[in-house]
Formats: C-alpha cells, sequence, structure tokens
C-alpha cells in the first residue's frame, strides 16, 4: 500500500535494464548443464516408462507365483490328510492282522495242549 506523500521507487525498472543487457547463452552450454543435471537427477522419461512397465511385469509375475503357492499349499495340505488317513488305514490293518494271528496262536496253542495234554 503506498502511503500518502511517499514517493515509490521503480525497482522494477532496475530488474529490467539488467535482463536486457544479459546475452543469451550458447545452446551447446544448455545442453551440457541438461546432461549434467540428468545425470545428478536420474533417467529421463522414457527410461521412466521402461521401469513403470518392468515394476508391473514384476508385479504380474510376483501374483502369479503367490496364485502357484497358494495352490501348492492346498495340495500339500490334501496329502497331509491322505497322509493321516493311510496311517490310520495301516494302523487299523496291523490291529487285524495281529489280532487274527494271535487268535490263530491261541487256537493251535489250545489245540496242541488238548492233544498232549
Amino acid at each position: 500500500m503506498a502511503h500518502p506523500g511517499r514517493a515509490v521507487k521503480p525497482a522494477a525498472m532496475g530488474a529490467r535494464s539488467t535482463l536486457a543487457t544479459m546475452s543469451a547463452p550458447d545452446p551447446g552450454e544448455l545442453q551440457t548443464e541438461i546432461d549434467r543435471l540428468r545425470t545428478l537427477v536420474g533417467p529421463n522419461e522414457q527410461d521412466y516408462a521402461a521401469l513403470r512397465q518392468d515394476l508391473l511385469a514384476a508385479r504380474d509375475v510376483a501374483k502369479g507365483a503367490e496364485a502357484s503357492t497358494g495352490a501348492l499349499r492346498g495340495q500339500v495340505a490334501q496329502l497331509h490328510v491322505e497322509l493321516a488317513r493311510a496311517r490310520q488305514d495301516q494302523d487299523h490293518f496291523q490291529r487285524l492282522v495281529i489280532n487274527r494271528a494271535q487268535s490263530t496262536v491261541g487256537r493251535i496253542t489250545r489245540s496242541v495242549r488238548a492233544r498232549i495234554f
């Protein structure tokens, strides 16, 4: 805000005269500066697009691997159940065989004792 009775200094006039006296920079120097800044900053836009595509491809591969892992976990769980059932069947079969063998041995023993005694 301007106060009554005060004069305003033309500060912008000094800036215009400074800009007018500057010469246009050399295009070679500008390209050198751009290259220097790109080495400091990193890859350019095309590289960012390529990195984005790589990221999306890696994400898709990871999702596929997770799906395969889930399927394999399901198969492992199913195999655990089948193994438990097979062990139960084995135990049952062994009990049947042992019981039958013991009863057969018992019959033979009784038969032999009856003949001897």
